[in-house]
């Protein structure tokens, strides 16, 4: 589109002082009213909301021109455009932005008004404007944010489009690491008939509740006979807080004068280098994924030799003391049966090191392997149980019959201490295990493989795909309870990533109360004879009381406990759910009930589907959220339901799942459907939009009835966003600001600062916070080192600097300043955030 002072016959318009070449849609226009009220304006075609008031609209191309034309005399409407260079939507609205060069005197600003027949919206400070375009301005936004830019430059330093967006809910992106897919520990996308989607951990979906793979404050120990430290699957720097290897009675940690990263590995030694890719293999496309991939991992290595750790009381008590205050979970899998007991002194050591220990003093989570020799770790009986397979392997790989040795005591002076969990074993079919034990002090169990542990049956399981030391660094065939106990270990560094503020002994407890009991309660049939062992009755496991799997009501404040189970499955997106639902200050006050019954036919096979809206006037903060649906469908498989809020967020109700079944009549809670908890704080007055596709063809189905059920919080709440993605100038002391302004009123209570910046050496960068009174709070100060990119979230626990703003005023502008000190690296700030939680 071109005007009088320019020759350019490309359609153009300006965006931050650069000229945007547009293409404009043949068959698309843009009104300013919601599908459901175009009918009776007499406007038809395929509808698409793009704003809580705007919907574009697409037609032949033939009737454009008169379809607009009778959308004009109702409503505003303009013709449909996208970027020419990228070919993404370009929402333009009625409403420009206008920077004047000086504060305007109000004889100025009057006669620009009139001059473009606008009307002013809205002041944002004394040179800045929101305008609207009326009929009388003659022209289209996209002609008139021309002509002011290019005509009108002694007055306007920037004339800009108010842009309409329509911004994606941020689900993270799934790894393209090679094995993934087989990692059905992980996800339940997995196809095999020896998996059971019951068996999975979730931790898939709870990378999608936190929108990260774990926070890498968050650091995860575990001992064993070693890990590779340049395994491609930890290879990022800073994976490691440190590590560490006993030699005889020392232990040299990375720190270490002599220390040798050489030594951290040995040939033949392989397993802890997988238990370390169970916790925490990164997400980098290269061989596996970790249950936490985004933590941070510290090893210590064990002397061992042909698969066995050699451990003595003083070099845990070593190792305990060096990992005191570096790690939030320990993760062991390792122990002995019958008998595992401690020296008195390393008993106590852990136990207060599960209450006061660990990185942020809030104790410590310690993990260790139930065992593999199915028998119980802490019971007496007055008969023999079997503890040992009964059979001698050979070095060529071979093993003979040897028969069993049995005990009547099981004895692990571990057991039943707080903060102290025993993990069991889970088949990918989610029964119990062949070979897990069993009994007092079971917390929870995970996936892991199957294998029957005195070699006689055939049992189903499938093994875990971990990091491997031996080429090509990637084992298919992991398992045992080796397996299981890292995994709930990395399950328990997500569980701390989505809350920092919880102790040990409310991560165990958010572990245990979300856990799953939907298992396979099937037994086994006791071991047959053979020829080589023709009296069997030695097998007695598992034992009375034990021999069931039932849930049962123990009193507990966890929920029903069972022998084999102990709590039930480790659920990562549950647990996740709850320690976001968790987080401190949320108190539940009122309750909102809002209901739809728009009786709407779900086009077959239509992308687009049918909206629906329910518009909420109360004003709030969310805490919980419920969300009824009732819709008649003869394959409930066809369909994707969401739900989207005020502010934008998208939440998948339903994603074609449940096959053939007919009809959905559900309420969608944090229980069923965790990924509502992304709403959780959010503004609730504006327009809900409830979205219904049929994404196959045959069937079909109403939407007849929909409801939302909010509590709001007592706790309120301004949540402000910034994603200016701007480079931060190199060895500048100026450096950049960014600024974000409220009306809000009130008084501050808490303060939280996200920071998101890509940059390759962040000790030349300094952060500093400046409220609207007061003055600057540094929350970076050229620390870290070499360590890449600053993602992180600044509060009253990892910066006490930011409690001087409680009782400030909220309102007004806050700004951030960031800084780069130094030469050569560069770097830019992606985005930032801002919650403050008045009083």
């Amino acid at each position: 589109m071109s005007t009088e002072t320019n020759t350019d016959s490309r359609v153009y318009t300006y965006r931050n002082g650069k000229k945007v070449y547009l293409k404009k849609e043949a068959d698309q226009f843009v009104v300013r009213a919601k599908p459901e009220e175009l009918a009776s304006m007499g406007v038809a075609g395929e509808v698409e909301k793009v704003s809580p008031s705007s919907t574009r609209v697409t037609v032949n191309k033939e009737t454009l021109d008169p379809m607009m034309e009778k959308a004009r005399e109702k409503v505003t409407t303009h013709h449909a455009y996208t970027r020419e260079d990228s070919g993404t939507e370009f929402l333009i609205t009625d409403r420009i932005i206008v920077t004047f060069k000086k504060p305007p005197t109000d004889e100025v600003l009057n006669n620009f008004i009139a001059k473009y027949a606008l009307m002013l919206r809205r002041k944002y400070s004394d040179k800045e404007f929101l305008f609207q375009l009326t009929d009388q301005t003659g022209m289209n936004p996209v002609k008139l944010v021309v002509q002011i830019n290019e005509n009108e430059g002694d007055l306007v330093e920037s004339c800009e489009h108010d842009l309409n967006r329509r911004m994606q809910l941020s689900t993270i992106n799934l790894p393209s690491d090679t094995n993934y897919i087989q990692q059905w520990h992980l996800h339940k996308r997995f196809s095999d008939p020896a998996f059971d989607p019951r068996s999975s951990s979730n931790c898939e979906d709870a990378w999608n509740l936190l929108n990260n793979f774990g926070n890498s404050d968050v650091v995860i120990g575990i001992t064993d006979d070693g890990c590779k430290l340049d395994h491609p699957d930890f290879d990022s720097p800073q994976k490691f807080a440190s590590w560490g290897y006993m030699d005889d009675l020392n232990l040299v940690y990375r720190e270490s004068i002599s220390a040798n990263p050489q030594n951290m590995y040995q040939a033949g030694s392989d397993h802890g280098t997988c238990c370390s890719g169970v916790i925490a293999a990164e997400v980098d496309a290269s061989l596996a994924v970790g249950a936490a991939p985004g933590c941070r991992l510290l090893p210590i290595k064990w002397e061992s030799d042909n698969g066995g750790l050699f451990i003595s009381d003083d070099k845990m008590i070593t190792v305990l003391d060096f990992i005191n205050d570096k790690v939030d979970v320990l993760s062991n899998s390792w122990g002995s049966s019958p008998v595992n007991t401690w020296a008195s002194n390393v008993v106590n050591k852990i136990a207060s090191m599960a209450i006061t220990g660990g990185r942020r003093g809030k104790g410590i989570v310690f993990l260790w392997a139930a065992g593999n020799e199915n028998c119980p770790i802490d019971y007496s009986s007055s008969q023999d149980i079997p503890y040992t397979s009964g059979v001698q392997w050979r070095s060529d790989g071979s093993g003979v019959w040897i028969g069993v040795e049995t005990s009547k005591t099981f004895e692990h002076n571990l057991a039943g201490i707080p903060g102290v969990m025993h993990i069991a074993a889970l088949a990918s079919n989610a029964q119990r295990s062949h070979y897990s034990n069993y009994g007092n002090s079971i917390s929870l169990c995970a996936p892991t493989n199957n294998v029957h542990e005195y070699y006689r049956m055939v049992v189903t399981g499938l093994g875990i795909t971990t990091s491997s030391g031996i080429s090509p660094f990637i084992d298919n065939q992991f398992g045992g309870t080796s397996s299981a106990t890292p995994l709930v270990a990395g399950v328990a560094g997500l569980v701390i990533s989505a809350n920092t503020n919880l102790t040990a002994l409310e991560v165990i407890s958010i572990l245990q109360r979300t856990a799953s009991k939907d298992l396979n309660m099937t037994g086994y049939a006791k071991t047959p004879p053979a020829s080589y062992d023709p009296d069997t009755s030695w097998d007695v496991s598992p034992v009375s009381p034990f021999n069931t799997g039932d849930f049962k009501d123990i009193g507990h404040a966890d929920g029903t406990w069972s022998g084999w189970f102990g709590f039930g499955k480790v659920d990562a997106a549950a647990a996740v759910a709850e320690a976001l639902k968790s987080s401190p200050g949320v108190i539940s006050e009122n309750t909102i009930t809002k209901t739809s019954t728009p009786s709407k036919a779900i086009p077959d096979n239509n992308p687009v589907g049918i909206t629906d809206v329910i518009t909420v006037d109360e004003e709030g903060s969310i805490s919980e959220i419920k969300i009824d649906i009732d819709i008649t469908h003869t394959y409930i498989g066809d369909l994707i339901v969401k739900i989207a809020s005020p502010q934008g967020a998208s939440v998948v109700l339903q994603n074609r799942n449940g096959g053939g079944a007919k009809n959905i009549n559900t309420t969608y809670d944090l229980q069923n459907a965790p990924s509502l908890s992304s709403l959780k704080g959010q503004p609730v007055t504006g327009d809900w939009v409830l979205q219904v596709v049929d994404a196959a063809a045959v069937d079909s189905g109403t939407l007849n009835k929909w409801g939302l059920t909010i509590t709001l919080t007592q706790e309120q709440s301004v949540i402000l966003n910034d994603s200016p993605g701007i480079t931060i100038p190199d060895n500048d002391p100026v450096g950049i600001e960014r600024s974000l302004n409220t009306a809000d009123e009130g008084t501050i209570k808490e303060v939280e600062v996200g920071v998101d910046i890509t940059h390759s050496y962040i000790s030349d960068l300094i952060i500093n916070l400046v409220p609207p009174e007061g003055s600057a709070i540094t929350l970076h100060n050229r620390t870290g080192g070499s360590a890449d990119n600053i993602i992180k979230t600044y509060d009253f626990n990892s910066n006490t600097d930011l409690k001087t703003l409680i009782g400030e005023k909220v309102q007004g502008m806050w700004t951030l300043k960031v800084s780069d000190l130094a030469g050569q690296d560069v770097g830019k700030l992606n985005k930032w955030s801002l919650k403050l939680v008045k009083e």
